[in-house]
């Protein structure tokens, strides 16, 4: 697991991407990719994963960067890693869908007021990405963090609400990196 967080960090988080859409109350959106949201969508949280030995989501990426391995994280929670292996390939694919590399962004404008998007209502998610590989969908969903501002919620496997959202087009202008949060390091138990 180390290899795929060190890898993550060097490439994908701790960066601000900012994209020039085709929508005209919208111009421009600002994803922030912290170190701290990559344990949600690997399915690392409290809800996903029984056994962590903390619920702090920095201090959960600086442990898989660190000590915590696969085996460790399966033998703690013997469904995680079946309910959650597509998330690992998901977290892989992460650069090609921030830099719109054979993926689509969605927009969820337009049905958050009905029934299809009460789902996306209540996550307060406002665009989507989606990306297909080997015959397995993989969708990144974004929420709000302040003005055009948005941070990756969760990511979803095989998702099929996205069909319900309206694609727009995308072009990366910029990506700028950022300093990571200190995060208390904590030891996976022996």
């Amino acid at each position: 697991m180390n290899c795929l967080a060190n890898t993550i960090e060097k490439n994908v988080s701790q960066y601000k991407y900012i994209y020039q859409t085709n929508m005209e109350n919208c111009p421009e959106i600002i994803l922030s990719v912290p170190n701290s949201s990559i344990p949600h969508l690997l399915g690392l949280s409290r809800e996903h994963h029984v056994n962590l030995p903390t619920n702090n989501a920095g201090s959960i990426f600086e442990g898989l960067k660190d000590d915590w391995t696969l085996e460790s994280l399966n033998k703690a929670d013997n469904g995680w890693f079946n309910e959650n292996k597509f998330k690992i390939v998901g977290t892989l694919l992460l650069y090609q869908m921030l830099h719109v590399m054979e993926c689509k962004f969605y927009t969820t404008d337009g049905i958050l007021n009905r029934r299809v998007g009460s789902r996306f209502r209540r996550d307060n998610i406002y665009f989507v990405v989606f990306k297909l590989s080997n015959g397995i969908s993989y969708t990144v969903e974004l929420s709000r963090e302040q003005g055009n501002q948005y941070f990756p919620r969760s990511l979803k496997i095989n998702d099929t609400s996205v069909t319900d959202c309206r694609e727009i087009d995308l072009r990366l202008i910029n990506k700028i990196r950022f300093k990571p949060v200190k995060a208390r390091k904590v030891k996976w138990p022996s």
